[in-house]
């Protein structure tokens, strides 16, 4: 377990297999491109460079890379720079994929194309990753970029994926806190029922090696003075590893709150796929691209 991605970044460096291979698609963006080469300088990545040729040469030389190590893979004007990315991991030619300039729907296209695409569990989901001054602690949390409204079946295998991120990151056995707005089970609040059968599954042994408490409030979940008002009985009270969110805009708005205090550190990911993918807001800071990249590094 780490409490910093300072911490992460040493012991990755410490470790054989450095660097991976960051393949970019859509590189003409500047702010990419500027956590890329940030990687590159830290030893933990090779860039491998996606679209088209003119437009990725221009920032290049806008922003001072030009005599910096990478390889370009020029793409013609209006395809899409993910199908190249995908043949190139499928080549051997990279460890994960960065989004660069375009859309996600377009990223994720053609990895999720059954016949040619990364998706052989069928599965992908965000998996974020924060170090939060107000926990003392690193902190999960997900699905907060890809699935609106999960089902239990979904919840499910987001707490699966989450958790094998964690084993990654050195946990022995993750707390995952089913997040509700009580920690209760009501009827009226299908998700607290939803909680309580994760919880249920987690004691069954269907997540391996994790403990899974739910329906919990984020208080109770990150404070332990809150489950000693609250009368909230359980060794879990505010050591929670990873928060499932009940639906994505409950984790997207938290994240981003989270986000304005620049003293909160955030990384994010796509996790379930074959390969990580780094995926953060087109608003994200470089420091946080960087750490998204320091994660998939970690995974790939």
């Amino acid at each position: 377990m780490y409490d910093s991605f300072d911490a992460i970044l040493s012991d990755l460096r410490a470790k054989p297999g450095l660097p991976k291979g960051a393949i970019v698609a859509g590189a003409d963006d500047a702010h990419v491109l500027e956590a890329v080469f940030a990687a590159q300088e830290l030893g933990i990545v090779t860039p491998v460079l996606v679209g088209v040729k003119e437009a990725v040469e221009k920032v290049l030389e806008q922003e001072g890379y030009t005599g910096r190590a990478y390889e370009l893979v020029p793409i013609p004007s209006g395809t899409n720079p993910s199908e190249a990315a995908v043949r190139l991991i499928k080549e051997g030619k990279g460890d994960f994929i960065v989004k660069g300039k375009m859309e996600t729907r377009d990223l994720l296209k053609p990895i999720l194309n059954k016949e040619t695409g990364l998706n052989k569990n069928g599965f992908i989901t965000h998996f974020g990753y924060m170090q939060l001054k107000s926990y003392h602690k690193m902190l999960a949390i997900s699905d907060c970029a890809v699935i609106p409204y999960p089902t239990l079946a979904d919840k499910a295998k987001i707490i699966k994926a989450g958790v094998e991120s964690l084993h990654r990151l050195g946990y022995q056995k993750p707390v995952v806190g089913v997040l509700c707005a009580a920690e209760t089970v009501n009827s009226k609040m299908p998700e607290t029922e939803d909680a309580a059968k994760l919880q249920q599954m987690a004691e069954a042994g269907e997540f391996g090696e994790a403990v899974v408490i739910g329906p919990l409030s984020y208080d109770l979940a990150t404070r332990k003075e809150s489950a000693e008002i609250k009368g909230y009985d359980s060794p879990y009270a505010g050591e929670v590893d990873m928060l499932l969110v009940p639906q994505l805009v409950t984790g997207n708005v938290m994240s981003k709150i989270w986000n304005c205090d620049p003293d909160n550190i955030m990384a994010g990911c796509l996790v379930g796929a074959d390969i990580p993918i780094v995926l953060t807001s087109r608003s994200a800071s470089m420091e946080e691209k960087l750490n998204s990249i320091l994660l998939c590094t970690v995974f790939s």
